[in-house]
C-alpha cells in the first residue's frame, strides 16, 4: 500500500512539474493572438490627425551661417506642438515656403522667411554666407604677419592653401600641419605651386596634411597658392583645421642681414563649412 501512495505522489508532483513547464513557455496562452512571446509593436503616430497648438524655431540650426551654394532647407529644423501635449521635431522642405522666399535663400545675405505649416507662421532670418568673400576681409588692418588659410573649390574638387602676406614682413619660411577625418572626407593629389621658386615638400598620412617650405629667391610679398590638393566627401563635416600638436611656424626674415625669426601672430583660417 506504501508503494502505491508513493507512486500516487510521484505522479502528482511529474504532472504538477509538467504544467508549471508549459506554462513558462507560453505565458498568458493563447491571449491576444502574441502566439511568439514576442513584444507587440507600438502602432505608428497618425501626426497628421493632430491638431497644432504651435510652431517654433529650432534656434541653432536658424543661427548657424550656411555658405549659399551648399544650403539645403533641411538644416533648418521647427518645433510643432500639438493640443494633445505632444510634440516633435521636423525639417523645412519646399511646401512650407512661397516661391518669393525659396528664390531669397538662393544668394548670400540675411533674407527674412516666412514657415507655413498647418495654420501657423513663423518668420525667421537665415544667414547665408559667401566664404570666399570672407576670407578677403581676414586681415584689413595688418594684425596678423600672415594668413595662412584653405579655401575650396566645390566645382573642380580642389582645396587651395594660400599664404597672406603683410608686406611689412618679409615672410621666407613655412611649415605647418592641418587635419582632418579621413572617414568623412579623402585627400588626394597634393601638389606644390609650381610658379613657387624654392624647397618644399607637401604630405598626407593618416588624417594629416603636412606642408613645409623654403623660399630660396625672394620673400612672398602677395597672396598666393602654395599648394593644391583634390578632395573627395563631405567637407563641410570633415573637420579641417590647424593641427594644434603639429609645430606650425612662419619665419619672417630681414633680407640684409638673413636673420631669421618666427613670427608669432599668424592666423590659420579654414572657409566656412
Amino acid at each position: 500500500m506504501k508503494k502505491i501512495k508513493l507512486l500516487f505522489i510521484l505522479v502528482l508532483v511529474l504532472s504538477f512539474c509538467f504544467l508549471a513547464a508549459c506554462e513558462t513557455s507560453n505565458p498568458g496562452g493563447n491571449q491576444g493572438g502574441n502566439q511568439g512571446g514576442d513584444t507587440p509593436a507600438e502602432p505608428e503616430i497618425d501626426w497628421d490627425s493632430k491638431t497644432i497648438k504651435k510652431i517654433s524655431a529650432v534656434n541653432e540650426t536658424f543661427y548657424a551661417s550656411y555658405e549659399y551654394d551648399e544650403f539645403e532647407l533641411s538644416f533648418l529644423k521647427i518645433n510643432v506642438f500639438y493640443t494633445d501635449g505632444t510634440s516633435r521635431v521636423i525639417s523645412v522642405d519646399e511646401t512650407m515656403l512661397d516661391e518669393n522666399d525659396l528664390k531669397k535663400l538662393k544668394s548670400t545675405g540675411q533674407p527674412k522667411i516666412t514657415i507655413y505649416y498647418g495654420e501657423e507662421e513663423l518668420q525667421m532670418k537665415v544667414k547665408l554666407i559667401d566664404s570666399s568673400r570672407l576670407d578677403e576681409n581676414l586681415n584689413p588692418d595688418g594684425k596678423y604677419a600672415c594668413v595662412i588659410k584653405a579655401l575650396r573649390n566645390k566645382d573642380t574638387g580642389i582645396i587651395n592653401f594660400y599664404i597672406d602676406p603683410n608686406v611689412e614682413y618679409d615672410i621666407v619660411a613655412v611649415n605647418f600641419a592641418f587635419s582632418f577625418d579621413s572617414s568623412v572626407m579623402q585627400l588626394s593629389n597634393a601638389q606644390i605651386n609650381s610658379n613657387l621658386e624654392g624647397i618644399g615638400q607637401v604630405k598626407i598620412e593618416d588624417g594629416k596634411l603636412v606642408f613645409a617650405y623654403s623660399e630660396n629667391a625672394t620673400s612672398f610679398e602677395d597672396e598666393v597658392v602654395l599648394f593644391s590638393v583634390n578632395y573627395e566627401g563631405d567637407y563641410r563635416n570633415s573637420g579641417l583645421a590647424l593641427l594644434e600638436s603639429y609645430n606650425n611656424v612662419v619665419y619672417a626674415a630681414d633680407l640684409t642681414t638673413y636673420q631669421t625669426t618666427p613670427v608669432t601672430n599668424v592666423l590659420y583660417h579654414v572657409s566656412v563649412k
